[in-house]
């Protein structure tokens, strides 16, 4: 998808998480196939977490990492937000077109320097993220229970992209539940959380680089302060997640921090901050693809199981072998279960919270 309809003013850009994992090979397959395809001149930029491919012509600013950090912790933001209150709109719909307000004025801030056209004024990083959990704190809501809550991690592409997880975010809501999705930010503090296991374990790395992770995690919380004050101000309505210490302590009882391959820790320490928030319910999307993901993710299912009695988490394929059917049915099982222990445990995350310390 070259864009714009002029091939010669037009590129690629791909993400890469590099090392492991299979979408390292994408920028040369990619280029192969423009050239076969006549599109030769077209640049492939790949952004990669370990910087293993460079374009000429491209680079990665100061200005564009601030606006990129900005576009990350606001997009988490109005996921978070969304996904809390569009099970118990009153007026159908009505989430939804406030989160496509928000949208529009999210672009225009980054399209004009600060500037919004629609409002006619100046808007700044942490007005909105303010106005955003005001506006959907006030939404007029029903006033039915707290339906079950469900979980979904896994794949980073088939968590977040609905085409390839056949809309179970939308599947989850229309069983009657209230889907949960973790942000996308921690995907990249990860490995900046690791860089001092891996220089103590390993000897890989440096002693000022890992200050430098440490300094640039410290940085990207500042980002992320605005955000979680505003989920705060909302009195327990909306969650605020955990930080990546947290998240790292919360993995470490279960599994090394020097798993890093198929979402590594992180998928586990998702899982289980889901469950100890009261989430016990889980979809855990895996494609065929990404062996790493499926160890990781099935590899701990039982250990979470024992620490979590009541944990309900499932693990579904997402390949092209995989029958939508299947799926659908194996989401059904797990939310007739979830609606199941809701009504035994009304209050599951301090149920959860309990059993958990008890056990330690």
């Amino acid at each position: 998808e070259t864009g714009g309809g002029d091939p010669d003013n037009s590129s690629v850009v791909i993400t890469q998480t590099g090392g492991m994992c299979r979408a390292t090979n994408y920028a040369g397959m990619l280029r192969k196939g423009l050239a076969e395809a006549g599109f030769g001149q077209v640049p492939v930029l790949a952004m990669s977490a370990q910087g293993l491919e460079e374009a000429p012509g491209f680079k990665i600013t100061p200005a564009l990492v601030h606006r990129g950090l900005q576009a990350l912790v606001i997009g988490d933001l109005l996921q978070n937000v969304l996904l809390r209150v569009r099970p118990y709109e009153r007026v159908k719909g009505s989430a939804q077109a406030l989160y496509e307000k928000w949208d529009a004025l999210v672009q225009e801030f980054f399209a004009y320097g600060g500037y919004s056209p629609t409002l006619e004024r100046r808007i700044g990083y942490s007005w909105i993220c303010d106005h955003i959990v005001a506006d959907f704190d006030a939404l007029a809501l029903t006033d039915e229970p707290r339906r079950p809550r469900v979980g979904l991690v896994g794949e980073i592409l088939v968590k977040f992209q609905p085409d390839a997880n056949n809309h179970a975010v939308e599947v989850i809501e229309n069983e009657g539940c209230e889907a949960v999705l973790p942000g996308l930010l921690d995907f990249f503090l990860m490995s900046m959380q690791t860089s001092g296991w891996r220089l103590d374990k390993l000897g890989i790395g440096t002693t000022g680089g890992v200050r430098g992770q440490k300094a640039m995690i410290w940085l990207i919380e500042q980002y992320v302060k605005p955000a979680n004050r505003a989920l705060a101000r909302a009195k327990g309505k909306f969650t605020v997640p955990a930080d990546i210490h947290t998240m790292a302590r919360r993995a470490e009882s279960v599994i090394s921090l020097g798993t890093t391959a198929g979402e590594g820790w992180l998928l586990v320490a998702e899982m289980i901050e889901l469950i100890e928030t009261g989430t016990p319910n889980i979809v855990c999307a895996q494609p065929f693809a990404c062996l790493p993901n499926h160890v990781v993710g099935k590899g701990v299912f039982r250990e979470l199981r024992r620490l979590y009695p009541t944990a309900n988490v499932v693990s579904i394929d997402y390949d092209p072998g995989a029958s939508e059917v299947n799926q659908l049915n194996r989401i059904k099982l797990m939310v007739a279960t979830a609606h199941k222990n809701a009504d035994k445990h009304p209050d599951m995350a301090e149920f959860e919270a309990e059993f958990s310390e008890a056990l330690r």
